[in-house]
């Protein structure tokens, strides 16, 4: 079983990058040390007092190089850009940490090989919140920095990897609701989103973005994906693809969105309302 390390969390800017995209689910291997983690998100659905088990993989796909981890616990959370915010576990309101056990505690993975390691959860039989409660599964290792010619330099860094953990107690609502849409003032190939969500459970957007001629033919498609956390607010950019290849004149860009994390709705997704902007090609 685990021993909790509560000193300071820090992740290196590259592994941030690679632990979010969209802060839905990051690469299964990390290019920066060549190490992976699957699932890299879990949602479970939890009642007070109920037991389940989860079993995360971490692989190293370096052909020659060994690599040891240590595995521990964190709380997480997003702020305001949808960037990872880790903190010692349980120092958290919403922490799970204290409800979870796991093993090995270390890990030494020769090259091209992987291992499990089995969480073990315990919801405690009172839980005075619903909604959603969380921990983050962090993987660690320290590799020395190579120089120019790919040589060790005599300079370590720490890297980390986290699978992130979701445990929702029902009943709960999750209610995003977009409070504004823009184009970006200094990029006017950016959309900016302002969403607010007061439910107790995270908020799931998945959806397009769809750019139309006068016509109402869509020329041009961009992915929307975006969390945002219970009683939180965030900040949504997402870069408009295509836009090069339009004609000069004007479009429409109109949105589906959906939150596909709705408990209140037996789970099913929910459509979310978002106000049309209009687009003008030069």
């Amino acid at each position: 079983m685990s021993t909790r390390n509560r000193s300071s969390l820090l992740l290196s800017s590259a592994l941030i990058a690679s632990a979010l995209v969209s802060a839905l689910a990051y690469a299964p291997i990390a290019s920066a040390f060549g190490v992976g983690v699957q699932p890299s998100t879990v949602e479970m659905t939890v009642k007070p007092g109920d037991r389940q088990r989860q079993v995360i993989t971490v692989g190293n796909v370096h052909k020659s190089k060994t690599i040891s981890l240590t595995m521990g616990l964190a709380d997480w959370s997003l702020d305001k850009n949808g960037k990872l915010v880790l903190d010692a576990p349980g120092e958290t309101e919403r922490s799970a940490a204290d409800w979870v056990r796991f093993s090995p505690a270390s890990v030494t993975l020769k090259p091209e090989t992987s291992q499990d390691v089995t969480v073990e959860i315990s919801t405690p039989f009172k839980v005075e919140q619903k909604g959603d409660h969380r921990f983050a599964l962090l993987a660690t290792t320290m590799l020395p920095e190579l120089d120019a010619r790919g040589e060790a330099s005599g300079v370590w860094n720490r890297y980390q990897l986290a699978s992130l953990f979701y445990l929702t107690l029902t009943p709960s609502k999750s209610l995003p609701v977009v409070t504004s849409v823009a184009l970006k003032p200094e990029d006017k190939s950016v959309i900016t989103m302002e969403i607010n969500n007061e439910g107790d459970a995270h908020a799931r957007l998945q959806g397009n973005a769809f750019i139309k001629d006068a016509s109402g033919e869509v020329v041009a498609e961009t992915p929307l994906n975006a969390v945002v956390l219970n009683g939180g607010e965030r900040t949504y950019e997402v870069k408009l693809e295509d836009v090069s290849d339009l004609e000069a004149g004007a479009y429409s860009i109109d949105f589906d969105l959906n939150n596909t994390f709705a408990p209140q709705n037996k789970f099913r997704a929910m459509d979310v309302e978002v106000a049309s902007v209009e687009y003008v090609a030069e």
